[in-house]
């Protein structure tokens, strides 16, 4: 998959480096672009235990693994221009499907799995900062802060001790930090872009269960590849 991606942005920017200037007043003309995404995302889960983690209880939970999934996300763009090498933006509207798994290991070959589902909806404000434009391409760096809300977060799930449940809270903020292309077409402008998005602290919801108490702390991370188009 990666090969693919690599050999398709590299046909993407001989074409656009070949071709003649596409609208070369494109930055210029509009102080506000739209646009839409399409991200892709890899989800993972960073934990710490607790130092209590091999005492809790009956002293059952012998380790945890974490195991991640690919996710899908869309989004709107809004794009401020600010001058030739900076813009202010923000994707207005963006839901991200993830899965991260952990998995108990108790002593004896058991297992039990917490599976922690993630629907969000995102609202960063990011910077982005642009390379000189060379005839139909220039290279960016982009990075910000942003306001996450999950629908599917198990925080008013009922517990057992019997169920592997564990909880994130709803709402965690995040910073992103990212590069990317811009293409310009005749009508359009396309920027792939990759882009790493971690919630700032833990997002793990404390309770009386094994399966939280073993937990010191939970820390959400996304790696996306966005397909802009403005």
């Amino acid at each position: 998959m990666k090969k693919l991606i690599i050999g398709v942005l590299s046909v993407l920017v001989s074409q656009v480096s070949l071709a003649q200037m596409n609208d070369p007043l494109y930055d210029l003309n509009q102080k506000v672009h739209f646009g839409f995404s399409i991200i892709g995302t890899q989800g993972k889960m960073k934990f710490t235990r607790n130092q209590n983690f091999f005492t809790i209880d009956n002293d059952t939970i012998d380790n945890i693994t974490s195991k991640n999934y690919p996710g899908l996300g869309v989004g709107g763009i809004m794009n401020f221009h600010l001058n030739e090498f900076w813009d202010l933006r923000t994707m207005v509207i963006v839901q991200v499907m993830s899965q991260r798994d952990l998995t108990y290991h108790f002593k004896g070959g058991a297992k039990k799995t917490a599976m922690l589902q993630s629907t969000y909806f995102e609202i960063p404000l990011l910077v982005k900062y642009k390379s000189v434009r060379h005839k139909n391409f220039r290279c960016y760096v982009i990075g910000g802060l942003g306001y996450r809300y999950n629908f599917t977060s198990d925080a008013e799930t009922q517990r057992s001790s019997s169920k592997p449940i564990v909880g994130l809270h709803p709402s965690t903020f995040n910073y992103d930090v990212g590069f990317g292309l811009d293409l310009y077409y005749p009508y359009f402008k396309f920027s792939p872009e990759i882009k790493i998005s971690n919630d700032i602290g833990s997002a793990l919801i404390s309770d009386k269960y094994n399966f939280t108490r073993t937990l010191g702390g939970l820390y959400p991370k996304l790696i996306q590849f966005s397909l802009h188009f403005e």
